[in-house]
């Protein structure tokens, strides 16, 4: 009868994991091998039940494999999948014999335990390799098929040259190997929830996704997933890109947008500080050029009065572009507060005709309107519409030499609740390739034959689309060559102030 102590000094040195549970399926021996491939200290599993510490937690054999619980009143054999103190999975061979008392009785169980994940998933590569070798090696990604516990099974050319590992190298090893150690760990539970729900994933979903590279190189990338099956089996499809080219195009985009983010505020900042800086002094020569023109001082030669019209009218265009940029600053910037209100169309019309008809009658044009009897209430901000008609206007009145300009308030000829305003003129007009260059910054269109040496920046009708734009509408235009054009836009009708408070009465 050969010695207890012989027998125990040979189970603990066997190449296989030799574990013994009693009669309830309880660990009463755990070699060192068991320590060894499981990572499980024998103190930790004294006492437990074999099945809830290898093959707990939901864990299923291989499809199409031989599967049992250990059997316990019966010797026998099953390919299972053993889960590590880690989270790992192998592939097992189980075989069990029972132990019995004397009399027949089942005393306990010694269950053989052999790792053959490597035989598996070479057998796996394989196959995989013979099957679709040169279909994966002619896709443009990076492809990685790994079987169901995670054991990287095809590696193609791609994504040899991604990782820099040889398909030789990382075939069998666990996927986690090509991705950075702090995404290894919570790796595995999601690989086993999609190896238990498996479904297409397309890229591009979203996810924060990285990969290492054989020499520790981490980089981003986008992965899809597919379910692949075979008669053997089934495994994951992953088709890999390296994404670090557009990462960095992005990143260098978001710092250029930071940098005129900064740039812009500088300018606003600039513009805000230095509008009382320009605009202070150029009221001050405005203003005592207009005093000396009026001749309060004293009489002037035609000389002297010709050289201060010029120095006026200068003053007064530079002005206006100093009022212009700092407008379209503020609309840039966002601090432009639109307060939109009932405001009389007609009225306003008016009041900007009589505002801006002597400079209609000193180039010997008409000043027309054209407006319904009594008061048309439409929702806009009045300073800003009434900047839109000054400067439609005053563009109308610059770019006729003959006949006149007519300023208008009409119904929308098909929406019931609108009313169009605008500026119609009988000017030089414009060709259809210069309307669709209107309303760009510093930009004035025409060709020089047909447009006069007129002063201005080219901000005028930009300004115009801007303020337009934040009444939620848009200036439309009709022009042709010789027969002048006409510039309108629509706004919506709104109850005026008498007809609101008769509401709330």
């Amino acid at each position: 009868m050969l010695d207890v102590e012989l027998l125990q000094t040979l189970a603990e040195d066997s190449p296989e994991a030799i574990v013994v549970v009693d009669a309830e399926g309880r660990i009463t021996f755990w070699n060192r091998t068991a320590e060894a491939m499981f990572g499980q200290p024998r103190h930790t599993v004294w006492g437990r039940r074999l099945d809830d510490t290898l093959f707990g937690g939901g864990l299923d054999a291989p499809r199409g494999a031989p599967s049992d619980r250990v059997p316990s009143e019966g010797g026998g054999w099953a390919d299972r999948v053993a889960r590590c103190a880690d989270g790992a999975l192998l592939y097992v061979n189980v075989a069990t014999q029972p132990l019995r008392h004397p009399e027949g009785s089942l005393r306990g169980t010694v269950v053989k335990v052999a790792d053959v994940t490597h035989l598996r998933t070479r057998r796996d590569a394989r196959l995989l390799d013979a099957r679709y070798h040169d279909l994966f090696d002619s896709m443009p990604d990076a492809i990685v098929v790994v079987n169901e516990i995670g054991r990287v099974a095809l590696f193609n050319r791609q994504a040899e040259a991604m990782f820099g590992f040889a398909a030789a190298d990382i075939v069998g090893a666990p996927l986690e190997n090509l991705m950075p150690p702090r995404f290894r760990a919570g790796h595995g539970r999601h690989r086993e929830h999609y190896m238990g729900h498996p479904h297409t994933r397309p890229m591009g979903q979203g996810l924060e996704l990285y990969g290492q590279r054989q020499n520790g190189e981490e980089f981003p990338v986008e992965i899809s997933l597919s379910p692949l099956r075979t008669d053997v089996g089934f495994f994951g499809l992953s088709a890999i890109r390296d994404i670090s080219e557009r990462r960095r195009v992005e990143r260098a985009l978001e710092e250029k947008n930071v940098e005129l983010e900064r740039a812009s505020r500088a300018k606003d900042r600039f513009l805000a500080t230095m509008s009382h800086e320009l605009r202070t002094p150029l009221n001050a020569i405005i203003g005592f050029t207009g005093i000396l023109l009026m001749r309060l001082p004293g009489p002037l030669t035609a000389e002297q009065h010709k050289q201060l019209q010029l120095v006026q009218s200068s003053g007064k265009h530079l002005l206006s572009l100093i009022n212009d940029l700092l407008d379209l600053a503020k609309i840039d910037s966002g601090s432009v507060e639109m307060r939109l209100v009932p405001v009389d169309a007609v009225a306003l019309v008016e009041e900007v005709a009589t505002t801006l008809r002597p400079a209609a009658t000193a180039r010997g044009l008409a000043m027309d309107l054209r407006l319904p009897t009594g008061p048309v209430w439409v929702g806009a901000d009045r300073r800003a519409l009434q900047q839109i008609l000054i400067n439609l206007t005053n563009n109308a009145i610059k770019f006729t030499e003959q006949g006149g300009v007519t300023v208008f308030v009409e119904p929308h000829p098909e929406e019931p609740d609108e009313v169009v305003v605008g500026v119609s003129d009988t000017g030089v007009g414009m060709t259809q390739d210069e309307v669709g260059q209107l309303f760009q910054a510093f930009t004035q269109v025409g060709h020089p034959s047909r447009r006069p040496s007129i002063e201005g920046t080219g901000l005028g009708l930009y300004l115009c689309k801007k303020l337009a734009e934040l009444h939620g509408s848009r200036i439309q235009v009709a022009s042709a060559v010789g027969q002048g054009s006409r510039f309108w836009m629509p706004l919506r009708r709104t109850a005026g102030p008498a007809d609101a408070q008769g509401d709330a009465a």
